[in-house]
């Protein structure tokens, strides 16, 4: 899978393809101990990887940087309270939920949380 790592482009490929969109925000580097986590626990397994392509949503991991270094207030514009932070979105740019590091989750952990909070199949 290809992760895209700018939110706008994110954005605006959702946008123009009507597609889903799975934003992973987490720490630019590895000073996020949570972040790190999240990586080694998707990196195991490639279940989420598959669910995302299987299902035709697109993968944006973002990194930011530290509170004090946001200048761009990626944090303020998508609020953002702790991170990782996960952001889903409908096809039609309506936001379907947000979550942050699952504890005790695994790779399936992040598919189940994505289909409790899709409503396209409703």
């Amino acid at each position: 899978m290809d992760w895209i790592p700018n939110i706008d482009e994110a954005l605006a490929t959702s946008e123009r393809e009507g597609k889903r969109l799975l934003a992973i925000f987490k720490g630019d580097g590895d000073w996020c101990p949570w972040c790190n986590r999240l990586d080694e626990i998707l990196g195991e397994s490639p279940v989420l990887e598959n669910y995302l392509d299987s299902e035709g949503i697109l993968g944006a991991k973002i990194g930011i940087p530290p509170r004090a270094e946001d200048t761009e207030g990626i944090r303020q514009r998508f609020g953002i309270t702790g991170i990782p932070f996960i952001l889903f979105q409908a096809d039609d740019g309506r936001l379907e939920g947000t979550t942050e590091f699952i504890d005790e989750g695994d790779a399936q952990s992040y598919v189940d949380w994505i289909e409790s909070v899709d409503s396209s199949q409703l």
